[in-house]
């Protein structure tokens, strides 16, 4: 099974970023290291998204969906919402710990900045309250506690996160990462 999304890499990402929406490379790392940050405290206060900002994990398409059609699961519900809007339903409680993380590659030109971290999910919870989204009250959560090491590269332009790409993969809960 081929995912469409895995095809052809998004134009975006080799696309350069005009000179007066470039933002300087230490600037760029923080906006990367604040979607980390975002989602461990459930506040999209803390990451700078634009109205515009896509996310895809592992070729599938999580943010910006066409609308769900009424009836539809709540994951096609919050799939439609932006990147920002989706975090402010809290859907994204069940992440405790984001440990390590480390962002240390970013290029003003392309506006690209690249992050590798492991997502700690003890799953404590047996279903997650969601808020802000009509017709959705929770959301079942019926898993088993698990890691989630991960690469992100986020598309910065005018000091905004416009564009996320995530690949990961689950692992046993509290794995080693190889950077101890």
């Amino acid at each position: 099974m081929s995912l469409v999304n895995l095809v052809v890499a998004r134009p975006a990402f080799s696309a350069k970023v005009p000179a007066d929406l470039r933002s300087p490379r230490d600037e760029m790392l923080k906006i990367g290291a604040s979607y980390y940050e975002a989602l461990v405290t459930a506040d999209a206060n803390n990451a700078p998204f634009a109205t515009d900002c896509v996310r895809r994990e592992n070729g599938m398409q999580t943010t910006s969906n066409p609308p769900a059609k009424p009836g539809s699961p709540p994951i096609q519900v919050m799939g439609a919402m932006g990147c920002e809007a989706q975090l402010k339903t809290h859907t994204f409680d069940y992440i405790k710990r984001i440990e390590p993380r480390r962002v240390w590659i970013a290029d003003p030109e392309t506006g690209l900045v690249f992050g590798l971290s492991q997502f700690r999910h003890p799953m404590e919870e047996k279903s997650i309250a969601i808020v802000g989204v009509p017709g959705v009250d929770s959301v079942p959560m019926p898993f088993k506690p698990f890691d989630l090491p991960a690469a992100h590269i986020f598309k910065i332009s005018d000091g905004k996160m416009h564009e996320i790409e995530a690949m990961g993969a689950m692992m046993p809960y509290n794995s080693k990462t190889g950077w101890e």
